[in-house]
């Protein structure tokens, strides 16, 4: 299973300088990319580069092609300085003429980049206040719902086109997405990946500072707590419009999706994910007396009703429940496993510090 941090998982696209892009007639070229880097000869890796851009476009190698294109983007990036705001108008401009193959994962990257100058800049956020005068371009200006506002069009632009994404196998970009300790069956596809990622933006603490009067209420004693059957007869009539700017919503939205994508699925992996991450968000999110109890008996419920989804009894199998063995736990063994879990991330190489 992949994705760019652990809910799960913790970090957002990372990138790692190592290792060449396997099963292309390319791998060559990478060994010269990377040596290049590792002499700190930048400008030397990026003319490498360009043949593998090249390349891998012509060949649909759609994942390399990423991969080739964030790496250049970085290295131009730290001859500049590595400031910010050379990394991300940059994707931007290659995002623009990208195939449309491509564009759902780049926007990805540049929903993490947004998210990771937040992260290294989270104090000069925090001392903004919101003006009334439009934004304008330089993002390094803009407040922080400005900002979150960014990150949520890059990422509803990137899950758009759900049709394709729903049909492309994850596998298909296995030079950009490391593997994790779980296989892909947990979240198969691209739509996944996508949706999975958005999910770490939308569930994040920092929304309530972004937006502090979040005009939905997540009520313990609705259907979040319910089985999923219920939980997805209320999202399909739900007025979801109602609420454009909440990221509550977004997320319920998207577990709603999630759930409704794999619903049918011979194997209940990818919608046992998406049903125990929807009861976290609500034990997370949610309010009223009755959450802890509601809670313990979702849990309990999910356990009892997922049987090929377990951990081992010694410890959780990388943070998800295990689709080799049929146990039936506790609700405190599935909470250990929730917790920990980890899958897969990009590693479009280069750093993504900015």
């Amino acid at each position: 299973m992949r994705t760019l941090h652990a809910i799960l998982l913790t970090t957002l696209i990372s990138f790692a300088a190592s290792g060449a892009s396997p099963d292309t007639d390319r791998p060559a070229q990478w060994k010269k990319v990377n040596e290049a880097t590792r002499k700190g000869l930048p400008k030397t890796a990026i003319a490498e580069l360009e043949p593998i851009i090249k390349g891998a476009l012509a060949d649909k190698a759609w994942g390399e092609a990423a991969k080739a294109i964030a790496r250049k983007i970085v290295l131009e990036g730290a001859i500049q300085g590595n400031k910010p705001e050379e990394k991300i108008p940059r994707l931007e401009a290659e995002i623009g003429k990208a195939p449309r193959e491509m564009k759902p994962l780049l926007r990805t990257l540049q929903a993490n980049w947004y998210w990771h100058y937040f992260q290294r800049n989270r104090w000069r956020f925090m001392q903004r206040t919101a003006t009334a005068a439009a934004p304008g371009k330089d993002f390094t200006t803009w407040d922080l719902p400005r900002l979150f506002a960014e990150i949520d069009n890059q990422f509803q632009t990137a899950l758009a086109d759900a049709a394709t994404l729903k049909k492309t196998p994850v596998s298909d970009f296995d030079d950009l997405l490391a593997k994790g300790s779980l296989p892909d069956r947990y979240r198969p596809t691209l739509y996944d990946f996508i949706a999975n990622d958005a999910l770490q933006f939308y569930t994040s603490g920092e929304q309530a500072a972004a937006k502090p009067e979040d005009a939905f209420e997540l009520p313990a004693s609705g259907p979040i707590f319910d089985s999923a059957d219920v939980f997805l007869k209320w999202w399909r009539t739900f007025a979801i419009k109602d609420f454009p700017d909440s990221s509550v919503v977004k997320a319920l939205d998207l577990y709603g999706r999630l759930l409704a994508f794999h619903e049918n699925d011979s194997d209940p992996s990818a919608f046992a994910d998406a049903n125990l991450a929807r009861l976290q968000f609500g034990h997370n999110m949610a309010f009223g007396e009755e959450k802890t109890a509601r809670y313990k008996a979702a849990l309990k419920a999910f356990a009892e009703n997922t049987p090929t989804t377990s951990c081992r009894r010694s410890r959780c199998t990388a943070g998800r429940p295990s689709s080799t063995a049929r146990e039936t736990l506790s609700p405190r063994a599935i909470w250990r496993c929730a917790a920990s879990s980890v899958s897969r991330k990009a590693t479009a190489a280069g750093s993504a510090t900015i």
